[in-house]
């Protein structure tokens, strides 16, 4: 396996060839890809807990049942970090069957489990508390607040910024237990 010099994101495409740049730059678009339908199955899990609860929480509210209110918005919190950290144990757990089924080869297998482990496993139980708190604030007319705040640290404490991460170690040519890949 031959090693390659480190070449920043920007100088991918001034210093390589365009083949290899673009094989560089492809492997880690591939990836996310790969592990794309997951993520979103996680997001589902968090509409799931945030959509309905916050319905609920809209509809209470609107009939000044506000402790029913605060109990819906407590199950609904407590449903979305249980369902997201069960379907992130599913994953750790049955993860190459997975990945397998979804596509990832020989070659792939190690940076796209990787990347799973960092955005659904490490990170599933952030971004979908992120999506819940979101739509829980957001059902008591807190529209503004629910884009920022709070929810923002938690995405930012966890998926976003582990996915982020990776995707740049992964355009350095870095890994998780590689140096340097050959592409």
């Amino acid at each position: 396996m031959r090693r390659q010099a480190k070449v920043s994101q920007d100088e991918v495409f001034e210093k390589l060839a365009v083949p290899h740049a673009l094989r560089v730059m492809v492997v880690p678009a591939v990836i996310s890809q790969l592990i794309l339908p997951v993520f979103n199955i996680s997001l589902c899990l968090a509409g799931l807990a945030g959509v309905g609860g916050g319905a609920l929480i809209s509809r209470l509210l609107g009939e000044n049942r506000e402790e029913e209110a605060r109990k819906v918005s407590v199950f609904s919190l407590y449903l979305g970090i249980l369902i997201a950290a069960l379907f992130s144990l599913e994953m750790g757990v049955f993860m190459k069957p997975v990945l397998g089924f979804l596509g990832a080869g020989e070659h792939t297998y190690l940076y796209a489990s990787q990347y799973a482990f960092c955005v659904i496993v490490a990170g599933g139980v952030p971004t979908v508390l992120s999506n819940v708190l979101s739509n829980l604030i957001r059902s008591v007319g807190r529209s503004r607040e629910a884009g920022t705040g709070c929810c923002d640290y938690f995405q930012s404490a966890g998926g976003k910024s582990l996915q982020r991460e990776y995707e740049r170690s992964l355009c350095r040519g870095d890994s998780l237990g590689h140096r340097h890949f050959s592409v």
